[in-house]
């Protein structure tokens, strides 16, 4: 009965390789008082991300701290039975009694420490951010089902409601470099020496030339003549085109690792794919329909590589992941 009289604050906390996301909603009687987000750049939490979050839960005595796992060592199962559970120091927890997620004891102590300022509630699981995002799909037909973040892809497989397979890859930024040979600066490199040129050289005979046409001073009436020539041929950038040409390269690069990263998704899907079709849980079963949550901002070329490549149906939608969280909090907290 106390608690119409207190407003409820959710925190998520979304950590990933660069940094972490934070976003606090404040809640009384089911009405969203505020919703506040910040970026902090750091991967490690700092002071100043403890301090962040204090400001906010001071202010009432009901307030639910949740964070999106972010570890490697997770995953999802069907049925809920401890037996299936074939992982050596795995925590579980069942989910409507139809299929199980799990993670590393280790890697949450580890969080539990890290967080222990300000102190956790809850750990949610890629997979669980999966049922609550495509709920109105997960109850339906045979299909695959992805989590597209930053630093990781979560794969699953749902019919009816029951999840029939599962699998979470952290992004290696290394690997997938070296997995997918896309790079505009290699090609060009490549390039340059097989015909033997270095651009270095190609400004020593810009040079030399003009020293061919100094050769015979007396042709020419006028020397400031050539002063101005030599001044205007000059390839001179200036502060104006500076800008411009930095503001292309990064964006040049961001496309690039948007790519890079739609492809090594690509290649995940169908390395799943491969594993389901050859164990157990196919039971001549195809997937037909993918169903992508795309966290990080792209999914074209991923979409275009599965339609055209695999011939699936692919629907991508966009998700805030603290949002999802947060909605994931609220869910536990009526719980309790």
């Amino acid at each position: 009965m106390l608690k119409q009289f207190y407003q409820k604050i959710h925190v998520a906390l979304i950590p990933e390789e660069k940094g972490c996301d934070v976003i606090i909603v404040g809640v009384k009687n089911k009405k969203l008082l505020y919703k506040e987000h910040r970026y902090f750049d750091d991967p490690e939490p700092t002071a100043v991300l403890f301090a962040y979050i204090r400001k906010f839960i001071e202010r009432s005595a009901l307030y639910y701290i949740s964070i999106l796992n972010p570890d490697s060592n997770q995953g999802a199962i069907e049925g809920c039975s401890l037996l299936d559970v074939n992982k050596e120091g795995a925590v579980s927890l069942c989910r409507n009694q139809k299929w199980m997620i799990y993670a590393s004891v280790r890697e949450i102590e580890f969080l539990k420490n890290r967080y222990d300022r300000v102190g956790l509630d809850f750990i949610f699981s890629p997979f669980s951010v999966i049922e609550q995002f495509f709920a109105d799909k997960i109850g339906g037909d045979f299909a695959l089902y992805a989590l597209a973040q930053k630093d990781s892809f979560s794969v699953a497989f749902f019919e009816k409601g029951r999840l029939e397979f599962a699998h979470h890859y952290p992004m290696n930024p290394s690997r997938m470099t070296e997995e997918v040979p896309v790079s505009f600066d290699i090609d060009i490199m490549h390039e340059e020496e097989e015909h033997g040129i270095r651009l270095d050289d190609i400004e020593s005979l810009d040079d030399l030339d003009i020293i061919d046409d100094l050769d015979d001073l007396s042709d020419i009436e006028d020397l400031d003549a050539l002063e101005d020539i030599v001044e205007f041929s000059e390839d001179i950038q200036t502060s104006e085109e500076q800008p411009v040409h930095e503001a292309n390269g990064r964006e040049m690069k961001e496309q690039m690792d948007r790519f890079n990263k739609d492809y090594r998704r690509f290649e995940l899907i169908q390395k799943t794919l491969s594993q389901f079709y050859a164990g157990e849980h196919c039971h001549n079963r195809f997937v037909e329909k993918v169903y992508i949550a795309d966290a990080y901002g792209s999914g074209a070329e991923l979409k275009r590589f599965l339609e055209e490549e695999l011939f699936l149906s692919v629907m991508i939608r966009k998700i805030e992941l603290g949002d999802v969280v947060i909605a994931l909090s609220q869910i536990e907290e009526e719980g309790l």
